[in-house]
């Protein structure tokens, strides 16, 4: 390949140079490297499997097109098995581009710029953009980072194998399971135990699908609430030759999740979210996973005692899900679908495509409770009706067992068309800060104005699931003013105060502030080299703000 270097992967390829030209590249990237497969494998199906590629990926073994995959922060995998050279190397090449449109999730405006030109001075000319020009602007609020985000990575499976293991359970002990198989339409068996987290063998039972009850269950709970109990389904598959061919081993945990119109519950208590929407951002490795900052992350949010995180706004890397359920932390986990303005007939495909994906990748997990469809959509648009309506009767067919939500931002109470369509209402605001900056005094107000409005129309649980201030770190000023570390510190005691009031009104089920930390954006006038409303630097040092929202939910934690 032309041009080439070394890149590693995961990481986003945006911040691997010195070069603007690599950090806002738009368009194709190519990857190739060489995997060496011994003969011993020659029994076994081989798979390539990509944890995430942003934004559509085209992908070739040995030279030969086996597939594509349009969608970011979501597994794809292709069977290679007929391609492989067995005890030899085999060539992977794949083809990322990570241009966005109206015809994408998330949405970019792409146009190319006409090129003007003018003639004067006799045969002299000017003009104002080279031919091929053009712009894209993303309609969202982070750093379109781009390339092979996570993990990539051959399976070798055996010629009948699992395909997938769904595990349906609740607070009560009562659980289902359902095993899908691959290579094998009849006579394979499946044998099912259930261990608890000592290793103690709790059920056992048979078949592909079935019903069991494990006696008096140790629940799964957030932090504040209990302990994150886990247990593991095992499953172990016979050929029609009685032959065990295949086994895998699946944690999940004893919980339900149900709602009314004031409240979530979990395990039927009273469920109250207390935590934060974020990025997986960080220097270096842009949107790649990173185990240390992921780790770092969970452990501050340990600090601050929260129990609960939205995945603003794409689904983060399983890791961070599994680790979730170890630590008892809840997530509500949320499609790339931000700020959308078009609903067509093509992004409702594209949409129902990756509503699909993050369910069947997620299901299994105790810590996940709610789906969220769309972070902020312009739902004040008659066409948006229809086109949720479809996203959420899909996700209520694939899990009966969690809610569906929508985060709200641009619409209103007044005007919009889809909040009566879904379980939990989540909304979005920023008084004192993109609305009234700097009248502090009327942020209160404010608040419980409109979030009261919403319940009073739609009769739905809220959670308020964005409210925050800018801060550049070390700017301080007193009095306060915008972007100082006291004028964020500031706004946030307003806002809470509202959501003590919303609370003990029986209208708020969680309250998350925007933003864990610190994250780079596109530039823009009131970026800063990046979005500043982390309570958090993007080097995970504290702000002032960190030590006011740590005392609030560490007293929080116990009464939730």
């Amino acid at each position: 390949m032309e041009n080439s270097t070394v890149m590693p992967v995961p990481v986003a390829y945006n911040d691997m140079s010195a070069e603007a030209s690599l950090r806002d590249h738009v368009g194709w990237v190519w990857y190739q490297k060489n995997e060496f497969i011994p003969d011993r494998d020659k029994d076994l199906r081989i798979f390539l499997t990509f944890e995430s590629a942003q934004y559509y990926a085209v992908v070739y073994f040995n030279s030969e097109l086996i597939g594509e995959h349009e969608g970011g922060h979501l597994p794809f995998s292709f069977e290679v098995t007929d391609h492989v050279k067995f005890g030899a190397d085999n060539k992977i090449t794949v083809a990322v581009n990570n241009t966005l449109s109206y015809s994408t999730i998330p949405e970019a405006e792409f146009q190319y710029k006409a090129r003007k030109e003018m003639a004067f001075g006799g045969n002299q000319s000017m003009t104002q953009y080279a031919p091929g020009f053009f712009e894209m602007t993303v309609q969202f609020d982070f750093f379109n980072y781009a390339g092979l985000l996570r993990t990539v990575y051959l399976e070798k499976k055996p010629k009948i194998h699992i395909d997938d293991i769904r595990v349906v359970s609740d607070h009560v002990g009562a659980i289902f399971w359902k095993i899908v198989l691959d290579g094998c339409s009849s006579g394979c068996a499946a044998k099912v135990r259930v261990f608890d987290a000592d290793g103690n063998e709790v059920m056992k039972a048979a078949g592909l699908t079935g019903s069991g009850q494990v006696k008096n269950p140790k629940m799964w709970w957030p932090r504040g609430m209990g302990d994150a109990n886990l247990y593991t389904f095992r499953v172990k598959i016979s050929s029609p030759d009685g032959q065990i061919v295949d086994q895998y081993d699946e944690e999940f945990g004893f919980r339900s999740v149900t709602y009314d119109n004031h409240q979530m519950y979990i395990n039927n208590k009273p469920f109250y979210c207390i935590g934060f929407g974020m990025h997986e951002d960080s220097e270096i490795h842009g949107r790649g996973y990173d185990e240390a900052v992921m780790t770092k992350d969970l452990n501050l949010f340990e600090w601050v005692g929260a129990n609960c995180y939205r995945t603003s706004h794409y689904p983060y890397a399983q890791e961070r899900i599994r680790e979730s359920d170890r630590r008892g932390i809840a997530v509500i986990l949320e499609t790339p679908a931000v700020g959308l303005k078009v609903f067509t007939d093509q992004n409702l495909k594209l949409h129902k495509q990756i509503v699909t994906e993050m369910i069947m990748r997620d299901k299994n997990h105790p810590s996940v409770i709610m789906w969220s469809l769309s972070n902020e959509p312009h739902t004040e648009r008659k066409e948006s009706r229809n086109y949720f309506k479809t996203l959420v009767d899909l996700a209520h067919d694939l899990d009966q067992t969690r809610p569906v939500t929508i985060v709200y931002g641009p619409s209103h109470w007044e005007d919009d068309q889809t909040a009566d369509l879904i379980d939990v209402v989540c909304l979005n605001r920023y008084w004192g800060w993109y609305d009234d900056m700097g009248y502090l005094e009327t942020v209160n107000q404010s608040v419980v104005f409109d979030y009261t409005m919403w319940y009073e129309k739609f009769k739905k649980a809220m959670i308020m699931t964005e409210y925050g201030a800018d801060s550049i770190v070390g700017l301080n000023q007193q009095p306060a003013v915008d972007f100082s570390e006291q004028y964020q510190n500031e706004l946030i005691r307003e806002t809470h105060k509202a959501l003590d009031h919303l609370r003990q009104a029986k209208i708020l089920t969680g309250e998350m502030i925007w933003n864990f930390a610190d994250f780079m954006t596109a530039p823009a006038a009131l970026r800063a080299v990046g979005n500043h409303k982390g309570i958090f630097t993007r080097t995970r040092q504290a702000k002032q703000a960190a030590y006011t929202l740590r005392d609030r939910y560490l007293k929080l934690l116990p009464q939730v």
